[in-house]
């Protein structure tokens, strides 16, 4: 498998890599090579979750449906996105 073609894996599914190969009876090459993974990032990952330093999720997105409070058509757009934690960030069209 090329390099390019290699699949991200998240920290979950490099434990079950990891607890895979402590069950099998392959040394770390074999059972890299027969999985197609790089034995550096498969060690990597094997140091990180042992020491308990795996990357927080991102947060779910949030979307909200957005409604029409516009009363001027004529002047052009105005958008307002209510970011939370009081920050608001307004466009406004000057009209024509």
């Amino acid at each position: 498998m090329s390099k390019s073609a290699r699949q991200k894996h998240t920290p979950e599914q490099w434990q079950q890599l990891i607890d895979a190969q402590a069950a099998s009876s392959q040394s770390q090459v074999a059972f890299c090579a027969e999985h197609g993974l790089s034995k550096s990032s498969f060690q990597h990952w094997k140091r990180r979750l042992k020491a308990g330093d795996i990357p927080a999720a991102p947060p779910p997105a949030l979307f909200a449906p957005l409604a029409d409070e516009s009363t001027d058509t004529d002047s052009g757009w105005t958008i307002e996105l209510d970011l939370g934690e009081g920050l608001c960030l307004r466009l406004r069209r000057s009209a024509a």
